[in-house]
């Protein structure tokens, strides 16, 4: 929540308030004047008409004015014309007057647009202004005598009916105001309990995978050791073993050994690169057009000498299409995939199939082998995450090779079924 926004929005809320009020009384009050001034002929020019005048006047050009003061401004300008109406009106005509109305709508702006404490006080200050006006009229320090048939007269009702109206019309408006801003008040408050309610749930949920998290780059550390460790001995190892030798075929056998050991750590060691890449945002695309077949051939010639050691048959379909993005990065998810599958398939089938959908290219890699269970299929693409820890690699594969996807504008989805084969389709914008 923002400091102070339960404020801001009370006071909007008297803003609005105050502003329909003002429209009100300027109406009522340009009839009240008139009625006022047809009086001017029996009982004289006196101060209260003179006071009508200039308040509506002023009236006029607060409205003029209205969206530029502050809420608290409006309201003091609005007590002072309110109370100078019933003032004016008590030192004029005295309880002749109905002008004392006025106190009734002016103590409701001290209480609603101040606070407690100033709507007591004014309160008690209206009270005994009367009191003291009442007192001053039966000393006669002050006088008005009524002519014959003063409460009778015409313009006298609808002075009194002006009055009345104005007066219930602003009290009407002030509670009803007050009320709908309770209401509010008491909605926004609710809906921030709820809000406040959701947020600790997100920040719970967060702190949880904060935690796994942290674990997981423990482990992640511990394995990565462990994972540049062991190549890294294989290729001391098989050098030492590789210079005592002069049989040619021991020679080639440990070449192909320290040739595998140093590919595997070079893929490591790409993929920590890229993962640092994509963590400080500092990863970037070098598009270029160029056909897709070029690389699917490079695909087919990599996996036809390199699976000897298992009974698999890697299918790559034929395809000829055109598409504009990283082809190197391009290739690395689809290696990546590709790699994945043979990870986790000893024997049967991979293939890979491509399909255009929707102006997208679908390369979808589907295997044989061990299956994803449905709870591992939502973290298969966390970073640092591996179904098998006892085989090789750092967890980082499938989690580069989505946000790499993501860079290209597209995405990577799995479906698995456990014992039966994994499905993953990678989709590019074609």
């Amino acid at each position: 929540m923002k400091p102070h926004y339960l404020k801001e929005e009370l006071d909007l809320t008297k803003d609005i308030a105050l502003n329909k009020v003002l429209i009100t009384i300027i109406s009522v009050m340009a009839f009240a004047i008139i009625v006022s001034l047809t009086r001017i002929p029996q009982t004289g020019f006196t101060i209260h008409y003179g006071l009508h005048l200039l308040i509506g006047a002023s009236m006029i050009v607060l409205y003029a004015i209205r969206r530029k003061l502050k809420t608290k401004v409006k309201g003091i300008l609005f007590l002072l014309i309110l109370s100078s109406m019933a003032i004016s009106g008590l030192i004029t005509f005295g309880l002749y007057s109905f002008a004392y109305a006025y106190f009734i709508p002016a103590i409701a702006i001290s209480f609603l647009f101040f606070n407690r404490k100033t709507g007591w006080f004014f309160t008690v200050l209206c009270f005994v202004f009367i009191l003291i006006t009442a007192f001053l009229f039966n000393r006669q320090i002050l006088n008005f005598t009524a002519e014959q048939g003063f409460m009778q007269s015409t313009p006298m009702w609808l002075n009194m009916v002006t009055t009345i109206t104005l007066v219930s019309i602003a009290m009407t408006m002030f509670w009803n105001n007050m009320y709908s801003m309770l209401i509010n008040s008491f909605t926004h408050i609710n809906k921030q309990k709820e809000d406040i309610k959701k947020i600790n749930v997100d920040l719970i949920k967060a702190r949880d995978k904060a935690q796994e998290s942290d674990q997981l780059k423990t482990y992640f550390l511990q394995n990565i050791s462990h994972e540049i460790r062991t190549p890294l001995n294989i290729i001391i190892g098989f050098s030492d073993m590789l210079s005592q030798t002069n049989d040619p075929e021991e020679k080639q056998q440990y070449n192909k050994v320290i040739w595998e050991n140093s590919d595997n750590m070079l893929k490591l060691i790409n993929d920590i690169v890229d993962f640092s890449k994509i963590e400080t945002n500092s990863f970037k695309l070098h598009p270029t057009r160029f056909n897709i077949q070029d690389v699917l051939k490079n695909l087919k010639e990599k996996y036809l000498y390199n699976l000897n050691k298992k009974d698999i048959t890697i299918t790559i379909s034929t395809a000829h299409y055109e598409i504009n993005t990283d082809k190197e990065r391009f290739e690395q998810i689809i290696t990546n995939l590709i790699d994945n599958a043979v990870k986790f398939t000893n024997s049967g089938e991979i293939n890979l199939k491509i399909s255009e959908q929707n102006h997208f290219l679908h390369f979808i890699v589907t295997d044989t082998g061990i299956g994803i269970s449905k709870e591992d299929q939502e973290k298969i693409f966390d970073r640092f995450f591996k179904i098998d820890p006892f085989k090789n690699g750092a967890g980082l594969g499938l989690s580069i090779s989505k946000s790499i996807a993501s860079y290209m504008g597209g995405d990577i989805s799995v479906h698995s079924t456990p014992r039966e084969g994994s499905i993953f389709d990678f989709k590019i914008p074609l």
